[in-house]
């Protein structure tokens, strides 16, 4: 249509082939320079008068200059097509410019781009436009949840997928069942999450030119790891870690898989090598999830290097959430992962800090898994800090362990019997199994032998043999394999 334009000198048409071209292109993340360069060539073919028109291809360049991190003119190019849409008293053009405004993040604070979305939705409401009003909330909920509005993120998530269902538009079905996934998995709805991920994703199919299995495998590594079924996932994660690529979060994946299924010596080799290469590769693509998976690596493993080159990145997020790409997922406060880093640098007054702003802020929030977690890490803290509050560490052992009792967070259930609080509830462990034999079992499932077990826990390696054989007994299990296995079946390889 472009070429038909061009031929006949009709600057309208060529406004209308560039606001199509470009609006075909950037929902399967297809956003090319053919796209900007049409939209630019029309907008000075149709010249400077206001119209609606001219808004459109305004708003369209605005967001092409955005994903082609041109963010600073792109700002520019939107106030100009929301000033004329405001002077012609164009609601929908304006309702389209401010819906678009989610993709000026860098330039335009999170707080404004909210405002703006609100209008927006607001706009589509008094209009009727089912597809603007589906669209401003779409970009809403990502916005919503940067500023840690939880509270008002659930509500919109019902409402979008009522509205979603209305435009029976694949995009917009996609989207709001993962975010529906991301906020189930905050919540502690660990079932309801993987299925809406599962849902998400056969959505996704039917999106031309669109590849949405990353999105997936964040969304199944984040709630499989919670529902101690991580090990289901190592082949696939070990695949995508090493298919070529420097950049995304999947070599950060690999190490905090390996390090949590205590595959210890593999981790740190792996982890050595991305801290030798620099963390440069991985800001390209979900470079949060990159940060907390290789902070979750460097607190399993005490890796004191990775830590102090993980936490001046992750310090900017200090007292906000840590949410992967458009709210893929969640993973709650950020200063869990600022406290757990710390730790590690035995910084402890640092870290207290960091996981009291971050009890704070996931209690606050109703993200109980990450809650959890951040109860069990500064409890953890406690224990470890020399003349460290027990009573307080015991507390804090109790709440995690209530919550991941009730959530089924058995993986983190391990860690916290491992630690020998005592104020952990009722939770009984799995088979009649005692925590030194949940202790000896972490150790098998890791490959030592009675020997090794022995030297790690100072007792004879009579003693462990004994442990093993009662553990063999009470699981049911016919040798150590079995017993490895059983291990990570129960998220007891990770205590």
């Amino acid at each position: 249509m472009a070429d038909i334009a061009r031929e006949l000198e009709d600057a309208e048409l060529l406004a209308r082939a560039a606001i199509g071209y470009e609006d075909a292109c950037w929902r399967p993340s297809m956003h090319d320079q053919i796209a900007t360069e049409l939209l630019e060539e029309a907008v000075g073919a149709l010249g400077d008068e206001d119209s609606n028109l001219r808004v459109g291809l305004l708003s369209g360049l605005a967001r092409g200059l955005d994903f082609k991190g041109k963010r600073e003119r792109g700002a520019i190019v939107r106030t100009s097509a929301i000033s004329m849409a405001r002077r012609l008293d164009d609601r929908t053009g304006l309702a389209t410019v401010l819906m678009r405004s989610y993709w000026s993040r860098g330039t335009t604070s999170v707080e404004e781009i909210l405002g703006m979305l609100t209008e927006a939705k607001e706009l589509g409401e008094e209009l009727g436009n089912t597809e603007i009003r589906t669209e401003a909330m779409a970009w809403r909920m990502p916005a919503l949840v940067a500023v840690c509005d939880l509270a008002s993120a659930r509500r919109e998530v019902a409402e979008l997928r009522a509205m979603a269902d209305r435009t029976a538009q694949p995009f917009m079905l996609h989207v709001a069942e993962h975010y529906g996934s991301a906020i189930a998995l905050c919540d502690g709805r660990l079932e309801e999450a993987e299925l809406l991920a599962e849902r998400s994703h056969e959505w996704s199919r039917l999106l031309t030119g669109r590849d949405a299995s990353g999105v997936y495998g964040i969304q199944m590594f984040s709630v499989r790891r919670e529902l101690g079924r991580l090990a289901e996932l190592a082949p696939v994660v070990r695949i995508l870690a090493g298919e070529g690529t420097r950049e995304g979060p999947w070599r950060p994946g690999l190490v905090a898989l390996l390090a949590e299924l205590g595959m210890e010596a593999e981790a740190r080799r792996e982890l050595s090598r991305l801290v030798a290469e620099g963390l440069d590769p991985f800001r390209a693509s979900l470079w949060l999830a990159s940060l907390a998976y290789l902070t979750d690596a460097c607190s399993a493993l005490g890796d004191e290097a990775a830590a102090a080159l993980v936490y001046p990145e992750l310090e900017p997020h200090a007292g906000g959430n840590v949410m992967v790409g458009h709210l893929v997922s969640c993973y709650g406060a950020a200063d869990r992962y600022l406290g757990m880093l710390a730790a590690v640098l035995g910084e402890w007054e640092r870290a207290g800090e960091h996981f009291e702003r971050a009890l704070d802020l996931n209690r606050r929030m109703g993200a109980d898994t990450w809650l959890a977690h951040t109860a069990y890490e500064y409890g953890r803290l406690l224990l470890a800090r020399p003349g460290g509050d027990r009573s307080r560490a015991d507390a804090l052992m109790g709440e995690a362990a209530g919550l991941a009792d009730r959530i089924g967070m058995p993986a983190l259930r391990a860690r916290i019997r491992a630690t020998g609080s005592s104020d952990l509830g009722a939770g009984a462990l799995p088979d009649s199994l005692s925590p030194r034999e949940v202790q000896i079992l972490v150790l098998v499932a890791q490959g030592l032998s009675n020997r090794q077990v022995g030297t790690t826990l100072s007792i004879s390696e009579h003693t462990a043999a004994n442990h093993m054989r009662s553990i063999l007994r009470k699981t049911g299990c016919a040798n150590r394999t079995e017993a490895a296995s059983y291990a990570h079946r129960h998220g007891l390889a990770s205590a």
